[in-house]
Parts: C-alpha cells; sequence; structure tokens
C-alpha cells in the first residue's frame, strides 16, 4: 500500500482504488490509465469520471509505477476524460458561448429592431396611465365598471360606448374616475414593488442556510454562488427570459398594473385542433423601447426576483464539489432559458394556463409559485446532483452512508428566518394588486402561508424525535421550509384548516424524501433543497387540484372559481397533474443535458484535492474564517505520494 500525502488530506492507494481515511473515493474502474509526468502522475478518468492528479517525487517513481501497473496501463500522451472526449472538447466548449450568443443576439435584434406597433400606448413617464376606461371589468363590491353580454361576459363595445357618452355627459364623474383608477394603479404598483423587494431579500436567507449547512472549508464559494447568482441570473432574465416568459402575456387580457402590459403581445406556439398552443413569447428583449412601460417595469422586477430564487435552490444541492466556471453558465441558462419557458407555459399565456380550453376545461393553476418556482429549482438540483456525483467519502462501497454536517446550523436557522419573511411577499404579493378584483385576499393569503410554515416545522421535529430519538434541528428547518413551499400554490384559494393540513403534510413528506433520496438514491444533497423545493413544490401543485375550496376570487380570469377533487371539481385535479408531469419531465430533463455537457468538457466537478482540502482558496482565493478555526486546515492542495506504508 503507497500513501497519498495532501495535509489535511491523507490519501491512500490499495487493490480496490484511491482511499481517504480507509473510505475508497476513487474505485480504479474510474480510470482508463496513468500517465507519468515530470514531478506527477495523472490518473486518466474514463468517459464518465475526472483524472485525477498527484505529484510524486522523483526518487518515489520505481514504487509508484509498480504500484500504478498493477491495476492501470500506462500511457505516454496526456487525455482528458477519454481520447473521444477530448477530440470534441473545442466543440464542447463552444456550445454554451453560441448558445448565449444566439440568444442574446435574437434579443437584442427583436428589442432595437422592433419599433412600435398598433398596441396599447405605453407610457414611461407614469403621467397616462390610469385612465377612466382602464377600471372596466375591474370587480368591486361585487360589481364593475362595464357592460356584460348575455353570457355574462365583458362586451366591449357597449362598454366602450358607455365611457364615451359619460366623458360628454358626466364629465366630472368621468374626470373623478381618471383620479380613483390612477390611485387604484398606485397601490397596486406600491404592493407589488414592496413585495417584490422582500423577495430579494430571500437571497440572504438561502445564502445563510446553504453556507451553514455546508463545510467551513468551502463556505466562501457557497456564499459567493448565492451572492453571484442574483446578477448573472438577472442580466441573463433582462437581456431574454422576460421576454420568453412574458412577451405574450398581453394577450390573456387586461392586468392589475394597467394597460400597458397589453403591449406584451407576441407568444409563438403550434396551432392543433383550431387551437393556437402558446410556447414561448418573443418581446420585451432587453425592456427595450417597444415595451417602456410603467406597468411592465413593475410586472418584470417582481418576477425577475422570482426567476433568482428558482436559480439559487440549485446551488445548496451541488455545494462543495462544482466549479466556479459551471455556476456561472448555470445562472445564464436558468435565467435565460430553463425558468423562463415553463413560466411562460403557466404564468405567460402559455399552453398549460390554456387547458381551460381543451377537454379538461380547467387551467393549471400555481398561485405564487410551487411549480413555476421551487418544482423548477428543486428538480434541476436533482439532476444536478445526480450527474456531478456525491462527495468524496459522502458513501461507503457496502452503501452506508457518511454523515457531513454542517459548521453552522445556527446560520442556518437564522436563514430560514428571512425566507419565512420574505414569504410574506411571495405568496401575498402573488396577487399582483391591493385594490379592486377580489385582491384583498391578501391578508387571507398571508395567514395560510404563515400558519403551513409553522405546521411544517412542527411535524418535522415530531418525525425527528420518533425516527432518531432527537429533536433534530435540520428537519425542523426544512420542515418549515416545506410547508412554506407547498402552500405557495395553493395560498391563494385554501382555507387557514386547510392550511395547516397542507404545511403539516409537507413537512412529514419532506422528511422522509431527504432520508430516501439520501440513502436509497444514494444523491448527496447536502442542504436537501431536492427534497423542499422539489418533492413538496410537486406536493403543492397537486394540493390545488385537492383542496381549493372555490371561495376564492377569480384571479385568473377563468370564468369560475377554483375547485379541487374534495370540493366537486376532479378536472382541476387532472389539470395540475399534468403540470407536475411537465415541470418534473422539463426541469430534469434539460438540467441533465446541460449538466451531462459539462461534465463531459471537465468544467463541472472541482479537482479532488481541490474538494478535499476546501473550494475557498482554489475557487475564490480567500477564506471564510480565518484559517486556525477551520477544522483541518492544511496549506497543501495537492497530494503527494510519500512512499509504501
Amino acid at each position: 500500500m503507497y500513501a497519498v500525502v495532501s495535509r489535511p488530506v491523507r490519501y491512500r492507494l490499495t487493490s480496490t482504488g484511491i482511499a481517504v481515511n480507509r473510505v475508497v473515493f476513487r474505485p480504479w474502474a474510474e480510470f482508463s490509465g496513468y500517465e507519468a509526468r515530470k514531478g506527477s502522475v495523472r490518473l486518466i478518468g474514463t468517459a464518465t469520471s475526472n483524472r485525477f492528479d498527484v505529484r510524486v517525487a522523483l526518487k518515489r517513481y520505481p514504487l509508484v509505477t509498480a504500484a500504478l501497473t498493477r491495476h492501470l496501463r500506462p500511457v505516454k500522451t496526456a487525455a482528458g476524460a477519454t481520447p473521444s472526449v477530448k477530440a470534441i472538447r473545442p466543440a464542447l466548449l463552444i456550445v454554451p458561448v453560441v448558445a448565449v450568443a444566439l440568444l442574446l443576439g435574437l434579443g437584442a435584434h427583436t428589442a432595437f429592431a422592433d419599433g412600435p406597433d398598433d398596441g396599447p400606448a405605453l407610457d414611461v413617464s407614469g403621467t397616462k396611465v390610469g385612465t377612466p376606461e382602464d377600471l372596466a371589468g375591474v370587480g368591486v363590491g361585487g360589481g364593475s365598471l362595464a357592460v356584460l353580454d348575455k353570457d355574462g361576459a365583458l362586451d366591449a363595445d357597449a362598454t366602450a360606448k358607455m365611457f364615451a357618452e359619460a366623458q360628454t355627459k358626466e364629465p366630472f364623474a368621468y374626470n373623478l374616475a381618471a383620479y380613483v383608477n390612477q390611485n387604484r394603479l398606485a397601490i397596486n404598483f406600491v404592493w407589488v414593488l414592496v413585495t417584490g423587494y422582500i423577495v430579494m431579500f430571500m437571497q440572504a436567507g438561502f445564502a445563510m442556510v446553504e453556507t451553514g449547512f455546508c463545510r467551513a472549508k468551502s463556505a466562501m464559494q457557497v456564499m459567493m454562488t448565492n451572492f453571484m447568482i442574483y446578477g448573472v441570473g438577472m442580466l441573463a432574465y433582462w437581456a431574454v427570459g422576460f421576454a420568453i416568459q412574458f412577451g405574450g402575456v398581453g394577450l390573456t387580457g387586461p392586468t392589475n398594473l394597467g394597460a400597458g402590459l397589453l403591449a406584451l403581445d407576441k407568444e409563438a406556439g403550434i396551432t392543433l385542433a383550431g387551437t393556437k398552443w402558446g410556447l414561448f413569447g418573443y418581446k420585451g428583449f432587453f425592456l427595450g423601447p417597444n415595451v417602456l412601460d410603467v406597468g411592465i417595469a413593475v410586472l418584470f422586477l417582481f418576477q425577475m426576483v422570482f426567476m433568482d430564487t428558482a436559480a439559487t435552490i440549485l446551488t445548496g444541492a451541488v455545494a462543495e464539489r462544482w466549479r466556479w466556471v459551471s455556476f456561472l453558465i448555470w445562472g445564464v441558462f436558468i435565467g435565460g432559458f430553463i425558468y423562463p419557458m415553463f413560466g411562460n407555459w403557466a404564468w405567460g399565456g402559455g399552453w398549460l394556463f390554456q387547458l381551460k380550453d381543451s377537454v379538461i376545461g380547467r387551467p393549471y393553476v400555481d398561485f405564487a409559485g410551487s411549480g413555476v418556482v421551487h418544482s423548477v429549482g428543486g428538480w434541476s438540483a436533482l439532476a444536478a446532483a445526480w450527474v456531478l456525483g456525491p462527495r468524496l467519502g459522502k458513501y461507503n462501497r457496502d452503501g452506508s452512508v457518511n454523515a457531513m454536517p454542517g459548521h453552522n446550523i445556527n446560520m442556518a436557522a437564522i436563514g430560514t428566518f428571512i425566507l419565512a419573511f420574505g414569504w410574506f411577499g411571495f405568496n401575498p404579493g402573488s396577487t399582483l394588486g391591493a385594490a379592486g378584483s377580489g385582491n384583498l385576499r391578501i391578508g387571507e393569503v398571508a395567514v395560510v402561508t404563515m400558519l403551513a410554515g409553522a405546521a411544517g416545522s412542527v411535524t418535522a421535529m415530531a418525525f425527528a424525535r420518533m425516527t432518531l430519538g432527537k429533536y433534530d434541528p435540520g428537519y425542523m428547518i426544512n420542515g418549515i421550509l416545506a410547508g412554506l413551499v407547498a402552500i405557495t400554490a395553493p395560498s391563494g384559494y385554501v382555507s387557514p384548516i386547510l392550511a395547516v393540513l397542507i404545511g403539516g403534510m409537507a413537512g412529514v413528506l419532506t422528511c422522509w424524501a431527504m432520508g430516501f433520496i439520501d440513502r436509497v438514491l444514494k444523491v448527496d444533497d447536502p442542504v436537501g433543497a431536492i427534497a423542499v423545493h422539489g418533492v413538496s413544490g410537486v406536493f403543492g401543485i397537486l394540493c390545488v387540484g385537492l383542496f381549493a375550496d372555490g371561495t376564492a376570487p377569480d384571479f385568473l380570469v377563468v370564468g369560475h372559481p377554483i375547485k379541487g377533487l374534495f370540493f366537486g371539481d376532479g378536472a382541476q385535479l387532472v389539470a395540475q397533474l399534468v403540470g407536475a408531469v411537465t415541470v418534473i419531465v422539463w426541469s430534469f430533463g434539460t438540467s441533465f443535458v446541460l449538466f451531462s455537457v459539462l461534465k463531459a468538457m471537465g468544467i463541472f466537478r472541482s479537482k479532488p484535492e481541490d474538494e478535499m482540502a476546501g473550494l475557498d482558496i482554489p475557487e475564490m482565493g480567500t477564506h471564510a474564517y480565518p484559517p486556525q478555526e477551520i477544522p483541518g486546515y492544511g496549506s497543501a492542495m495537492t497530494g503527494e505520494f510519500v512512499g509504501a506504508r
């Protein structure tokens, strides 16, 4: 047996592979050969594994090569993962660059070449929006300023005639209506902006939770991924993501944020059975001159922070072992493509919303994003962690699991409180208004959100006590988050009693799922993001189809209240099932392809020696804490063969 020493890491060459602390973390099957270099040896990876570089003193070469030759064949030329991968690696490196360039080019062309069209007048100054005519259809006290046809739908021509007559016959009332509408929009704007600011602060909560659950030696890298996803994801969403998600939302009709949103009227789709099914929008790239409107700006800010929430979920699941460059690529793709596409289908007037016009007769409903935000992030995290593989030393040869506790659970607990506070912006803010058309339900939405989170933490605590014999802090932290994730989709449609039921079930479900993912699937998720956001997110989607009680206003303007199976409408559950399957397939599938390409390029996983020593110095160039306070800290960052043991 020969040892490789890299303080604080001691590697050993065994009959089965390279071991750390008597645990094999790189079996010989992961290598196709070895290459002797000046002062080092490179173990060459296979098509599905990375290479491993290690220093070797010259006087040790005979011993080292003799030991390696027993298990691997010597090669004379350097190689990457495999010769075939090496041959195509230059092309693979171009793939993300070309993809981003195409997206940016399309956006720039559309933003600056597409001039004003025949749509509604835009208001970038904030002085024109809010005409009396915009009050048409706004429900107040059970009535509305509109003329309805015999089917109860808005008669646009008759309503326009009514306002035209009022302008000449009742000028005072007409002008007063303008002031009323300005105030209505002002209230809605302030409400949506403030709740958006609160959701933005959730980034701090995610950063603290994920950093607290990871080990101290990689704390800075984990913290900075949460910090920089805000900027990277935002710019990608600004450039192309917003247009893809909401470029056609104006086709769905008036909103709480003014008539300017009607300018978002470009939606690509396919026509089947006489219906055009929306696939993605294509107006609003770079927030160009053809969408400069105060209402559109408010919508952009609120939806951008939702996207950043989805983007940061994955960073915890792959913490301590991925490269910074792969994180940057993820930020661009989630902000510019993966999230906006599903967001369009659900919230931008796309085909999931249009299920109301299908044989199902009901739209996919996701009030605040159990699916659009949390499931997208959670199932993408599963794909990433699956492709990336576990942290070194996490699993033993016999299948047993080694605990790798976080370094600061107190930090994670404080971060959880920040997230719980942020949910008061997340869910109530999703009314996109606070005045008229039933938006006063924001108080009910806030209460059910709070109760579901509390129920999730209590049931998770009980589950931990019954299964572990201890009141595990990690279970309690993830329990409250699970309850909040699960209530996000149904928060606009359920009562407080049902919210407690939903949150309580989510707490238990998530704790069970964490164990299943870790011990059965052998997927290493340091923070439990897959269970909390992926599993509980899908559960929340289905809860709309089960527990929606029909008391909420018609937020989606579909002509009927939203009811679940237990309140007499099984069709809604069918629509929710379609949405749940879609978000899993889309998020996992696209992310799996992306991360498989990054792995083939050799830029996904960090070097083993960097991972064992911690990613703070190799990636960030600095520590999160003074070196002497980091357990096992040492100066060497690469291994060295030192002889027989």
